[in-house]
């Protein structure tokens, strides 16, 4: 598209939305990110409602990828969020780590014993989440499902539900 007289290329990428835009300029190298890279947060990756069975993780993973395949380190990343920043490769690889690591955290807790989703808080992001905060608990509620549906899809986890129909996700 053209916008201020230069050309812009819109990168759909998935994850945080379903459909989520960025904006690219060679001319100018500069990455219009939105939520999709922030300079210190991950974006928020959630499952929700309406989609119980969506693996929004896998898709931010491909996004991730993508992002680091059709634009160059050397742009200027423009968040939704924060300050601009440089150094989109080492930034995108930063996200994918600590995803991975949470995950980790997640399979080792999951190997112990059976969890709930507000069970796995603590192990995907690294402290407690308080039920008092109706905003952060709904958050970290779409998150943990995301992790798990994303477990799940790669044969890590599987999911039970009990009698009174509370969910629990194990090892295997």
């Amino acid at each position: 598209m053209r916008w201020g007289g230069r050309a812009w290329r819109v990168i759909t990428t998935a994850g945080h939305s379903p459909e989520h835009v960025s904006l690219y300029c060679a001319e100018l190298q500069v990455l219009i990110a939105g939520d999709q890279v922030l300079p210190r947060i991950s974006s928020n990756v959630s499952v929700h409602a309406n989609e119980p069975q969506a693996n929004p993780l896998q898709d931010w993973f491909d996004s991730l990828d993508k992002m680091q395949r059709e634009v160059p380190d050397t742009a200027l990343v423009l968040p939704a969020h924060n300050e601009p920043f440089y150094g989109l490769h080492a930034r995108l690889a930063h996200l994918r780590r600590s995803q991975e690591r949470a995950l980790q955290r997640l399979l080792e807790q999951l190997a112990e014993r059976p969890l709930r989703i507000v069970d796995s808080f603590e192990a995907l992001f690294g402290r407690p989440i308080s039920t008092d905060d109706a905003s952060q608990l709904g958050l970290a509620t779409g998150e943990a499902v995301a992790c798990m549906n994303y477990l799940m899809a790669q044969g890590e986890v599987r999911r039970e539900v009990d009698g009174v129909g509370v969910a629990w996700y194990a090892a295997g």
